[in-house]
């Protein structure tokens, strides 16, 4: 179960290195854009107070293929904390067997665009259940007396001291 775990991490690898999408260009709210195959909507973007932090976070519609199903609403955020001065950005995760999509929203553009980053990374879940494959079959191997370390061995008896001539 381990090496199986293993080859399927190697497929997600593989995939995620040689079909990875990534995008970036600037969306106008109301308008679509499509990004290998997918299409996006940025619906609007808002500003937003959280607890602790300042957020403009944006609306985005995911598609499958232009003028398709709504697949989910994504909500990305860019958040400004006060005390600390820090920004951080907020990826919007859309994930799948097969894909996984991120869109991270970033700074208003002239003109009242924004700047939308999209990856498309297949395959990206494989790795994470090739982990769990591989731990779980070191668990079942664990379970298992006779594969545990020295478990096996048998205790000897002390040799009967020999008096010297």
């Amino acid at each position: 179960m381990a090496h199986a775990g293993l080859g399927i991490t190697f497929i997600g690898v593989a995939g995620l290195t040689a079909w990875q999408v990534e995008d970036i260009r600037v969306a106008q709210p109301g308008a679509a854009f499509e990004v290998d195959g997918f299409e996006l909507e940025l619906v609007e973007v808002q500003n937003v107070q959280g607890p602790n932090y300042i957020s403009t976070m944006a609306e985005i519609i995911l598609r499958d293929a232009p003028g398709g199903d709504e697949l989910a609403r994504l909500f990305p955020e860019k958040r400004i904390y006060p005390v600390a001065q820090m920004p951080t950005t907020e990826a919007a995760i859309d994930y799948r067997l097969w894909r996984d999509v991120y869109v991270v929203i970033g700074d208003q553009q002239q003109g009242g665009g924004w700047t939308v980053r999209t990856f498309i990374k297949p395959l990206a879940n494989w790795i994470w259940a090739g982990c769990i494959l591989m731990a779980l079959g070191g668990f079942i191997s664990l379970s298992d007396r006779r594969f545990r370390v020295a478990a096996g061995g048998r205790k000897t008896t002390p040799a009967k001291a020999v008096p010297a001539e």
